[in-house]
């Protein structure tokens, strides 16, 4: 009986070797590893390259509301001192053979991009003229940027001379509160009335041209979170 029992066990025990001996689960284990450590790889590829794609369009962005803003403070800077810019209010006085005289007041308005602003300004400066501040709020659109505002303000001053008057204008462009990317730029310019007086061939006609100029224009740029 015991030896018949030996031979029986004998068959056994070689196949428990064999299987213990066996390669195919360390394979397979080595593939899962592998197979794992390729999924991460990918993850962090994955990962690496949405992140640069959300940092190039956040960049993008920025660079747009920047160029809005910028834009729209330069264009203000350049149209106020450009000749095409200026405000002007024209008095002809006519003196007539009976002593009396007519007068006529003739404007000449500003014909450049921004000129609804420089117009609205000098008609303030020249028929208010008082020592209250200007202030109004201006809005730049344009296709595919956000809008841009500009806050005007525009305060009475003594000029140089203690006699004239000088009127400081501050212009505040911004994106809008909302934007992801605000960004701020101030203008300042300083503003003269000059007067000009012409007269006619025969003395009878005069003409008091009022003209209002810019200049000492300073941008201050800066982005603002």
């Amino acid at each position: 009986m015991n030896r018949k029992s030996t031979k029986r066990q004998v068959p056994k025990m070689q196949a428990i070797r064999r299987k213990l001996n066996s390669q195919r689960g360390a394979s397979m284990l080595m593939a899962l590893l592998l197979m794992l450590v390729g999924i991460m790889v990918s993850a962090v590829i994955i990962s690496a390259a949405t992140s640069a794609a959300v940092n190039k369009r956040s960049e993008k962005e920025q660079q747009q509301a920047y160029l809005a803003v910028s834009s729209a403070a330069e264009l203000v800077r350049d149209d106020f001192q450009s000749l095409t810019g200026r405000y002007k209010d024209v008095t002809t006085t006519v003196t007539n053979a009976d002593g009396t005289t007519t007068t006529k007041n003739n404007t000449i308005k500003a014909t450049c991009a921004v000129g609804d602003m420089i117009n609205d300004i000098g008609e303030w400066v020249i028929y208010v003229n008082t020592t209250s501040t200007y202030a109004k709020t201006y809005t730049f659109s344009v296709d595919g940027y956000e809008d841009v505002s500009a806050e005007i303000l525009v305060s009475v001053g003594t000029g140089s001379d203690e006699s004239s008057k000088v009127y400081n204008l501050t212009a505040t462009f911004t994106n809008g509160v909302g934007s992801e990317h605000p960004c701020r730029m101030v203008l300042t310019m300083e503003g003269k009335l000059t007067e000009e007086r012409t007269s006619g061939d025969t003395g009878s006609t005069q003409v008091v041209t009022r003209t209002l100029e810019w200049n000492k224009a300073k941008l201050q740029k800066g982005v603002t979170g």
